[in-house]
């Protein structure tokens, strides 16, 4: 399939293509009508005359520049970042422990639910924190062309 829905705006100027399904989908929520069978007009046009369709990742406008400081320093905050532990093994310590009931009772259940609740808060956030570390470590090696097992290697070579 191919573009070849005509958009324009009210004043008869033409910004692009689109596919027949898009074409569609505006019409129906109402963000254009049609003008033919192979043209729409946007009620709303773009203030500026865009791409249509979306932006190539190279052309979008970020405000953050990708460096390897930059990873370092987000490395370095992933590893900073314990005040979450912390609070919850406070939490969970100020929870009562309950007493362990009559003879022949399990014991102290809430203790073991304690114990898990802190397991698998600490098992999830170690899990993202792995996550970024995989993500900062792909964005190095895009970055230098090298991965940082080899810039170790080029560093301890001596």
């Amino acid at each position: 399939m191919e573009k070849n829905v005509r958009v324009l705006d009210e004043n008869g100027n033409e910004y692009g293509t689109t596919w027949p399904k898009r074409a569609r989908g505006l019409v129906k929520k109402g963000r254009a009508r049609y003008a033919s069978d192979d043209a729409i007009v946007l009620r709303a046009p773009p203030s500026e005359k865009e791409h249509l369709e979306e932006k190539i990742m190279s052309e979008q406008n970020t405000d953050i520049e990708y460096s390897i400081p930059y990873i370092l320093r987000q490395i370095a905050a992933i590893q900073a970042d314990t005040a979450h532990l912390s609070e919850v093994a406070e939490k969970l310590a100020a929870m009562s422990d309950g007493d362990s009931g009559e003879p022949g009772s399990p014991g102290n259940i809430q203790g073991q639910a304690k114990a898990r609740a802190l397991e698998t808060v600490i098992t999830c956030r170690e899990t993202t924190n792995q996550q970024l570390l995989r993500f900062y470590e792909k964005m190095y090696d895009d970055l230098t062309g090298r991965s940082p097992r080899q810039m170790y290697e080029l560093v301890t070579k001596d």
